[in-house]
């Protein structure tokens, strides 16, 4: 690793022995022995090493060679992995850009007349639309730069809004349950209430200032009301799910709407969000015959969190299409849907593809490497 300077600078340790005999002088007290020494300097350390901390990231900040050494770098992997996923990166993004234009519609389309639950639907369905075209769109900035695993974790997140969305979806028509939507609309006060004590507990340590209680007391107002109306089952992350799906959790929502066979994926998806030991594991790969702990970028393994987001997004998109606005699907909203559906196998098929090629390249290197051996 060369050095932050290009003119020859004193050593560390050649610092830290002046920075002690410093402290020495200032002390005002004669040192004749080691130990006495050695007992100045540890009390030296903790002022000398925030002294230095600070030289050492200001000569750092400043080292334009360094920064544009590690651009270029990154320069050129991000040029080499465009090249090899042209075709896929583009056809990712026509589809979700299919997606949201089919969601653009949807908002178009008059919505008078409808009943509280239809109302309740719709806005819903629509804001977790908007929020997977969202999410898909970072998905794709974490993949076009190297970073499938980081995209794995935002797959996660479409996931649970296609379940919510297909829950949503799902109860329309269904009398015992036409107020499900609302239920989710409502329990937004419950996250809030949540946050807001949260926040009030932790505010000072955080050198913050705390809520004004005018603000707490609307929150317990409204927490208050949605307790009284739907009981106390309410409270659960999942309360608003209750009637709907006894067993008011993901997983349960997963089976309810027929997305169980997907929860192997979500499960997979969690590691890169949590801190588990798992997720250490995972995080390790073989390159040439070497296990390599993966800090940086990679050009493979962008296949599948490509097509979990384009799955997730598909089904949200269906579902606004489907059912955000009653008896709307016409002849145009069916070949949309058919369309995009196309759209994302085709995407998918691409990322599979390149992974491929990816992956025979290696072989042909590990051959010609053990030939040449």
């Amino acid at each position: 690793m060369r050095s932050f300077g290009r003119r020859k600078r004193a050593s560390i340790d050649e610092n830290f022995k002046e920075y002690v005999m410093q402290e020495i002088g200032k002390s005002g007290v004669e040192v004749l022995d080691e130990e006495g020494v050695e007992s100045i300097a540890v009390d030296s350390i903790e002022g000398f090493a925030d002294l230095m901390g600070k030289r050492v990231a200001s000569l750092a900040l400043r080292d334009k060679r360094t920064l544009r050494a590690n651009q270029k770098m990154d320069y050129g992997f991000n040029r080499r992995l465009e090249r090899r996923y042209r075709r896929a990166f583009q056809a990712y993004i026509v589809a979700t850009s299919c997606a949201r234009e089919a969601g653009e519609s949807a908002a178009a389309i008059p919505a008078d007349d409808l009943t509280d639950p239809q109302a309740a639907t719709r806005t819903a369905l629509m804001g977790l639309h908007a929020k997977s075209c969202r999410v898909a769109g970072e998905v794709y900035a974490l993949l076009v730069n190297g970073f499938p695993e980081g995209a794995l974790a935002r797959c996660r997140t479409l996931h649970e809004m296609a379940v919510v969305a297909g829950a949503l979806a799902d109860s329309v028509g269904d009398s015992e349950n036409e107020d499900l939507a609302i239920r989710f609309l409502e329990h937004e006060v419950v996250d809030l209430r949540s946050s807001a004590r949260r926040y009030q507990e932790d505010h000072a340590i955080l050198g913050m200032e705390p809520l004004e209680q005018e603000f707490i007391d609307q929150v317990e107002d409204r927490f208050n009301a949605v307790m009284a109306k739907y009981g106390r089952e309410f409270k659960g992350d999942y309360g608003w799910a209750k009637k709907y799906c006894p067993d008011a959790n993901l997983a349960g929502l997963e089976k309810k709407v027929q997305m169980g066979h997907m929860r192997g994926y979500y499960k997979w998806a969690n590691n890169e969000v949590h801190a588990g030991s798992r997720s250490l594991l995972l995080n390790v790969s073989e390159f040439r015959g070497q296990r390599m702990l993966r800090a940086g970028k990679t050009n493979v393994g962008l296949t599948d969190p490509a097509s979990m987001a384009l799955n997730s997004l598909f089904v949200v998109t269906v579902m606004l299409l489907a059912e955000g606005i009653p008896e709307s699907v016409n002849l145009t909203g069916l070949v949309t849907m058919k369309a995009l559906n196309e759209m994302c196998a085709q995407a998918s098929e691409m990322f599979l593809r390149v992974d491929r090629e990816i992956m025979e390249d290696e072989e042909n290197i590990l051959r010609s490497m053990n030939l040449g051996n």
